[in-house]
């Protein structure tokens, strides 16, 4: 008897010394992958992108927003079989093959003006966000799970997040001061440097065991299963529209907010800075409404001031002409406006049943991708006949939205 429990603990420590040994292993996959998301934020043109296109580019800005539309069908098309590539082949792989994609992509931006250029470009561009997209976070969930650490997959993500938005910060800025000694074009080119720099980091991942289940679903069934609880689930309906209607509306500050400031008469070497300050509410914001959550009851009467908050800005700078109010308006209308999702997601989350979690979520992020792509093109060729007519109607289409909203305070 006292021989079996000697055994039993012997094999409890061979246990516990085989997990220490995988989280030393692995452990450096968790700050890879923050330099990783660092230098795939390393998006120099941010700041200057509008002018890229259409001064450089020479396209109308409808023609913008077909391609941003393309851009959204293309990513879809590449989902499932990059999906493949990640669970079957190697995760690193996919994301290596990601950056890769993505650096040729900006390459193809910056050689010719040409539309057809253009469209190869989003083409490389949509197959490197799909091969990245979901599958950073997997590597992520199977390196916790072999250190025994999943609880902190919400924190380590969040982090990635945070890293990548700071690589837009801090490249948004520096590539408006390129185009003081360099073409505008040569800006596009030069994210070639940190996109090979993420590629190059993604090789050097511990791969986690394949032992974990593989799963590949097809989108058609996903956005089916989806579809049927959102038509049987009433409270759930109500949130995810309520959420990604006014998403996609306030969505299009990013598209029109170079053109705005062009109006306002904001030199090009400037619009960096204004694209880094956006970033940094993002994130401010976005840290801020949890807290503030927690301390409100009346959640409903605070999601519909805080969701008017944008439709006012939108409003304002359809009449603003001046330069440091305009700048404030967009700061506050980017801030509040996308920070909203925040207000929903312990709501969703409560409603939605454990099993069918990824699938509902991933349905409503369909939703909303393909609710922009639609409006891309709509709103693209009114904001070439008059943009402050376009943030008017943006304005009002929220705050009316945000008026009639059918969401009640024990929904969230």
């Amino acid at each position: 008897m006292l021989e079996l429990k000697e055994k039993k603990e012997e094999q409890e420590a061979n246990v516990l010394n085989v997990q220490a040994l995988e989280g030393v292993t692995f452990r450096s996959n968790i700050w890879k992958s923050y330099l990783f998301h660092f230098f795939m934020g390393g998006h120099f043109i941010a700041g200057v992108l509008l002018v890229f296109f259409i001064t450089w580019g020479k396209l109308a800005f409808f023609e913008v927003m077909f391609l941003q539309s393309y851009f959204t069908i293309m990513v879809f098309a590449f989902e499932v079989p990059c999906g493949a590539i990640a669970d079957y082949i190697s995760r690193k792989f996919s994301l290596f093959l990601g950056g890769i994609s993505i650096a040729i992509a900006a390459i193809v931006y910056s050689s010719i003006p040409n539309l057809g250029f253009f469209i190869v470009g989003e083409t490389l561009w949509a197959l490197g966000e799909a091969l990245i997209s979901g599958t950073d976070s997997a590597l992520i969930y199977d390196t916790l799970q072999k250190m025994g650490r999943e609880h902190e997959v919400a924190k380590i993500s969040a982090r990635n997040g945070s890293f990548f938005l700071t690589g837009i910060g801090i490249a948004g800025p520096l590539g408006s001061l390129f185009t003081l000694f360099m073409p505008i074009q040569f800006v596009v080119t030069a994210m070639v440097f940190p996109f090979l720099a993420a590629a190059m980091i993604a090789l050097t991942f511990k791969e986690p065991n394949h032992d974990l289940k593989k799963q590949s679903e097809k989108y058609l069934i996903i956005l089916k299963s989806g579809v049927k609880e959102l038509k049987s689930n009433k409270i759930l309906r109500i949130l995810a529209f309520d959420l990604i209607i006014v998403d996609a509306l306030v969505f299009f500050i990013i598209w029109t907010y170079q053109l705005y400031l062009k109006e306002l008469g904001i030199q090009v070497v400037f619009f960096g800075f204004v694209a880094a300050s956006l970033t940094v509410m993002q994130i401010v914001f976005t840290n801020l409404i949890p807290k503030l959550d927690e301390n409100i009851s009346k959640k409903k009467r605070f999601l519909v001031f805080y969701t008017i908050i944008p439709g006012i800005g939108f409003i304002l700078i359809s009449m603003v002409n001046l330069m440091v109010i305009g700048i404030i308006l967009v700061v506050t209308i980017v801030g509040t406006g996308f920070s909203r999702n925040v207000i929903y997601i312990n709501g969703i989350n409560r409603i939605i049943e454990g099993d069918n979690r990824a699938t509902i979520l991933s349905t409503i992020n369909m939703i909303g991708s393909c609710i922009k792509a639609i409006l891309y093109p709509m709103v693209g060729y009114i904001v070439m006949f008059n943009l402050d007519t376009v943030f008017l109607i943006i304005g009002i289409t929220i705050i009316a939205l945000a008026l009639l909203s059918r969401v009640k305070n024990e929904y969230l």
